[in-house]
């Protein structure tokens, strides 16, 4: 099953299956409007209708479609960027309803798995959560806890998606889930190590522009360069989208996915000549 960003393509193919599957309904005497989707219970819609439109995307679970549709659809889903005053309401909240994320999302105006997500991403054990370089302690403790939950001799060969990193973290309590997993991907995945060359760079940037794709959420970044991990090729790409998005300051439109690969191509080209 695909993980990840749903692409552009994926969910206007999830659009059209409710709306096909609403039509049909329709036709049985089922009425619910599109717009209304999110509202309602999984009980309260017809007979598996989430595992029919999941049968749309067939590289997708079903749970995984219905979880991205209704935060996508949601009133309630405030996309913005978390701020401090923001953040300072999400611990006053906690202390007041504990983990009731059904209230504090409400008082928030957003889901409640919003609200859970960054409690655990900024808030838990921030306390005691370390910044910078990490000790010789924290990485042995790290590769500990990895080994014990893999029940893996080899590290090399566990891959890291399969890793619970929330638990990870939880465990050793000095660092967020996402700095666990990155640190272990630095030393442990393979080709993490290995620096790209300027015609790396530019083989991996070429090859993405060939692409026929409209979205970068289409991408898989595993297939693209033989031995560098998927996941050090996307942050090379927002390095370098950010880097050049400067000469575009002054355009006041939209930049394109492939607008931006090109002249992340053109400024390579011009690097290499």
């Amino acid at each position: 099953m695909r993980k990840g960003t749903f692409s552009i393509s994926e969910q206007t193919q999830i659009d059209y299956a409710i709306k096909s599957i609403i039509d049909e309904e329709k036709k049985i005497g089922n009425l619910f409007l599109f717009k209304d989707l999110s509202t309602y219970s999984k009980n309260k819609l017809p007979k598996n209708f989430w595992s029919r439109v999941a049968s749309y995307i067939p590289f997708r679970s079903v749970e995984s479609v219905y979880d991205h549709t209704r935060r996508r659809l949601s009133i309630v889903n405030y996309k913005g960027r978390w701020t401090e005053n923001d953040l300072l309401k999400l611990k006053i909240l906690i202390e007041k309803y504990g983990k009731q994320w059904k209230i504090i999302g409400k008082n928030l105006n957003r889901l409640p798995s919003a609200c859970y997500d960054k409690w655990r991403d900024a808030l838990k054990n921030y306390e005691f959560r370390n910044k910078g370089k990490w000790t010789q302690e924290e990485k042995f403790k790290l590769i500990q806890l990895v080994t014990i939950q893999s029940k893996h001799k080899k590290l090399n060969h566990i891959y890291f998606r399969k890793i619970e990193w929330t638990r990870i973290s939880e465990r050793l309590k000095t660092r967020s889930y996402l700095q666990c997993r990155n640190e272990w991907n630095r030393f442990f995945i393979y080709g993490c190590k290995n620096k790209l060359s300027s015609n790396d760079i530019f083989k991996f940037i070429d090859s993405i522009f060939a692409f026929k794709i409209k979205d970068i959420s289409e991408i898989n970044w595993n297939s693209i360069l033989k031995g560098v991990p998927g996941h050090k090729l996307y942050n090379k790409w927002r390095y370098l989208s950010k880097k050049f998005l400067i000469s575009l300051k002054d355009i006041n439109y939209p930049v394109s996915f492939k607008t931006l690969t090109n002249i992340i191509r053109l400024n390579l080209t011009n690097q290499l000549i």
